[in-house]
């Protein structure tokens, strides 16, 4: 019999809320209101409310979220600083709203951007900062960045695609900067297939993205005020959205569970670290990163993972967006200017063991039984 493939990402969706979604599913189509509907308007409050933040604005995905609070600051070519340790549509959403992204190193016990790289990066065409929270890790030095950032005038946005539900004292990623956004994808904590949130306590900011999300037409009324695109969300993925945030706490203490298991039965091997975490911190563990003493030890690692055991595993992010072909090939459209020494020491050396909702106690025992067979 074949070894049980494992996934290293995967939504779940248990069997008594698929019924439910079914059920909702039937309700929307036979309403006839497939968007803009008050599915839509109940999984905002509820995000709002879950985040701590005064106004949530669903939107299409996680891109487009980043994207419409960015050109709230109509930013006119000015320059915005992103890790390069991102997905690089983190970066792009820069430039769809008009802006420069200034790439810039990171801390290498935190995989996050911290305030010596910001002020490395800072020139006059500075306008405001991505602080991007990698594999579900608030970047820890985020209350230091914000105050860094106000003391200079400059926004603060959270890419908190990987973060739904972190924490760090006591306030959750969505709550920390300016604005945040979120990703709803399939491989994140909670998916609504394809999707994204905003989330701010910024009046002028949550109405403009509004206004924005829905070409440019003010809620309630019929004419264009202005610019705008069709960034909307649909009512089936609010339905998703729904089941998906009322288990997302049950989720992330799945995770939770599986990463305490993994440091307990990793912690002692030679040739691996495990990234710790810091006091006042709740990781949503959207991924479970460790550090391989080398890089050609982390490939042939990653190898015998999926070779003899069937275990998928993934990076976070290598490459990092300075060495994606698109960025030197474009210098007029970002800013890459080397060098990134600990990203490119520390990033290729880094894998991530599965970890998901679906993930059972035997294949963890599995995975972690594997890794130290191989390592």
């Amino acid at each position: 019999m074949k070894t049980p493939h494992i996934r290293s990402a995967q939504p779940y969706f248990p069997p008594d809320e698929i019924d439910w979604i079914l059920q909702e599913t039937r309700a929307v189509l036979e309403s006839g209101a497939l968007t803009r509907g008050p599915r839509i308007a109940r999984f905002e409050t509820l995000f709002a409310e879950y985040t701590g933040v005064r106004h949530a604005i669903a939107v299409s995905n996680g891109t487009t979220a980043l994207e419409i609070a960015l050109r709230h600051y109509e930013l006119d070519r000015a320059e915005v600083i992103v890790p390069t340790n991102t997905f690089l549509a983190s970066a792009n959403a820069v430039i769809f709203a008009g802006g420069k992204p200034v790439f810039s190193d990171i801390e290498g016990d935190s995989l996050c951007i911290g305030p010596d790289q910001i002020e490395d990066r800072l020139s006059d065409r500075t306008r405001g900062v991505v602080a991007v929270h990698i594999a579900g890790m608030i970047c820890p030095e985020i209350d230091t960045i914000r105050d860094f950032c106000k003391a200079r005038g400059l926004f603060l946005i959270e890419d908190a695609a990987h973060a739904h539900g972190a924490e760090l004292k006591g306030c959750k990623a969505g709550s920390l900067g300016d604005s945040a956004g979120f990703s709803f994808f399939p491989t994140k904590l909670m998916t609504t297939a394809e999707g994204g949130m905003i989330t701010t306590n910024d009046d002028a900011l949550a109405e403009f993205a509004r206004t924005f999300r829905n070409h440019g037409v003010p809620e309630g009324k019929g004419v264009h005020t202005a610019l705008g695109h069709n960034y909307r969300m649909d009512e089936l993925s609010a339905v998703l959205g729904l089941s998906q945030l009322r288990l997302l706490d049950s989720f992330l203490q799945k995770r939770r569970t599986i990463a305490g298991r993994y440091e307990a039965g990793l912690s002692s091997l030679e040739g691996l670290d495990l990234i710790r975490l810091p006091e006042g911190m709740r990781h949503s563990y959207y991924k479970f990163p460790v550090l391989v003493s080398s890089r050609d030890r982390r490939n042939a690692l990653a190898a015998a993972l999926k070779e003899k055991h069937r275990i998928d595993t993934g990076t976070v992010y290598w490459p990092p967006c300075h060495l994606h072909p698109a960025v030197p090939a474009r210098p007029d459209l970002y800013d890459a200017r080397s060098p990134f020494p600990i990203a490119e020491d520390i990033l290729p050396r880094i894998l991530c063991l599965p970890i998901h909702a679906r993930l059972d106690e035997p294949s963890v025992e599995r995975i972690i039984e594997a890794v130290k067979s191989e390592i």
